[in-house]
This record gives structure tokens, C-alpha cells and sequence, in this order.
């Protein structure tokens, strides 16, 4: 039976940057009386907090950014690992030649890339856009890895993950979710078969991906699979 429980963000608790729904918000909170729960995503910590509404307040850990922004149930920020100014500016350079050669459609040019302090994020479509054409657009994340390999990211500070529905997700090389999760357990003196992570993206090149090997990880496709394995935690099958 696992202690302490790591989740994913966007398609593993939520829709991509979509409110938690009233069934899973139930469940969470059901498992945080017996349980540490554990939020990783490539989201900032205010996002996080959006997507999981008020009721979040002191029942869960956030760990924003791949990890690299840890928040305690207090609100205690353990650390928050920032990119530089000169690695901002190898990934803004990325992204510009990216968008420049047009390979997908967009509304609004400015809605493509977010500097979240820690990570910067490309949305080949905008992270704004309409959930509905933002799950169609890369289901199966062929578009993001075609660009990755036409177009390769070379960096020697900087790595990049595909995260959520249609992101780029780059961050300072090494300090991904893996990274962070193993820097938490090993800070809190946690044993890491007490923890179980859960996430829609431990494929590869996934930003879910570099949790395989640090802790126990159970891949599901979305909120509802997600769901089932909650309802077996809480009725003891796992």
C-alpha cells in the first residue's frame, strides 16, 4: 500500500489547464486522510492551484514546473530551481524558428510560449485554445516528436520533455519530475517503495518518463483511469 502518491497534472487528474471535476476532487481528498498526495506537473504552482480549486489548502503537496517549484501542505516552498537568463534565451530562440516556419495553425502568436520561471513552455497550437482542439491536435504526440527530431534541441544547460496536450516543455538539463521526485523522498527520508507516482505520460520523451526507475510508476490514459486507480488504493486492492 503506498504512503505517499505522486500525480500528474493535465490528462492524469484534469484536461489539459481544465478544472478538476467534482468526482475526482472527492477522491483526492478522500486519499489525502491516510495518504500524502503529491501534485508534479509541468503547471506553475498558481496554475496548480486553479486547476484543483480551493479546496486543495493544505491536503496536498505541489511540485510546479517538472518539479522544480516544491510547495509543502504549509504553503513552505522547499526550493525553486530558476533558468537563467542566457538559457531562457537558447529556448526563446527555439521556439522563435519553431513558430516561424508556420508548421501548425494558431490564433494568437503570443499565447505560444510561457516563461514560468523555472520552465518555459511551447504550445504548438496556445495554451489558451479550446480544449477540445487542443486534445485532438497531438493525441499521440506524433506532431511534437516529428519536430523534435526535424528539428533538434541542442543544448548543453537545457533539456526539453512533451508535456500536457500539445507543450514543449524546457527546463534546466537534470532537473526533471525524476529529478525532483527522488530530491523529495530522499529530503523527507521517505522509502521509495512507500511511493507510487501515476501519470498519462511515462512514455518516451514524456515529461512523466524520468520518474521510471525513481519510484513505483502506474501509467493511465486520463482522468477517468486515474480514477479507478484511486478507488482501488482507497479500497485496499493495491
Amino acid at each position: 500500500m503506498p504512503k505517499y502518491i505522486f500525480f500528474d497534472l493535465d490528462n492524469t487528474l484534469t484536461r489539459s489547464r481544465s478544472p478538476i471535476t467534482k468526482e475526482m476532487s472527492v477522491l483526492l481528498k478522500k486519499l489525502s486522510v491516510q495518504h500524502e498526495v503529491l501534485v508534479v506537473s509541468g503547471a506553475t504552482t498558481k496554475q496548480i492551484g486553479i486547476q484543483l480549486g480551493e479546496g486543495m489548502s493544505g491536503k496536498y503537496w505541489v511540485m510546479g514546473q517538472n518539479g522544480n517549484m516544491c510547495v509543502n501542505k504549509s504553503g513552505e516552498v522547499l526550493w525553486e530551481n530558476k533558468m537563467d537568463w542566457m538559457q531562457k534565451l537558447e529556448v526563446l530562440s527555439y521556439a522563435s524558428m519553431i513558430i516561424s516556419k508556420r508548421l501548425f495553425k494558431w490564433k494568437d502568436k503570443l499565447d505560444l510560449v510561457q516563461d514560468r520561471g523555472c520552465q518555459i513552455s511551447y504550445s504548438i497550437i496556445g495554451h489558451s485554445e479550446n480544449i477540445d482542439k487542443k486534445e485532438r491536435c497531438d493525441p499521440k504526440q506524433e506532431k511534437r516528436l516529428s519536430v523534435l527530431r526535424r528539428f533538434p534541441f541542442k543544448s548543453k544547460t537545457v533539456e526539453v520533455k512533451i508535456g500536457g496536450t500539445t507543450c514543449l516543455d524546457f527546463f534546466v538539463k537534470g532537473y526533471n519530475k525524476g529529478r525532483n521526485v527522488e530530491e523529495l523522498y530522499r529530503k523527507m527520508k521517505w522509502k521509495k517503495s512507500d511511493c507510487l507516482y501515476i501519470g498519462d505520460a511515462l512514455f518516451k520523451n514524456g515529461n512523466d518518463e524520468t520518474v521510471i526507475g525513481i519510484v513505483p510508476t502506474q501509467a493511465v490514459e486520463n482522468p477517468k483511469a486515474t480514477e479507478r486507480v484511486i478507488a482501488e488504493i482507497l479500497s485496499g486492492k493495491r
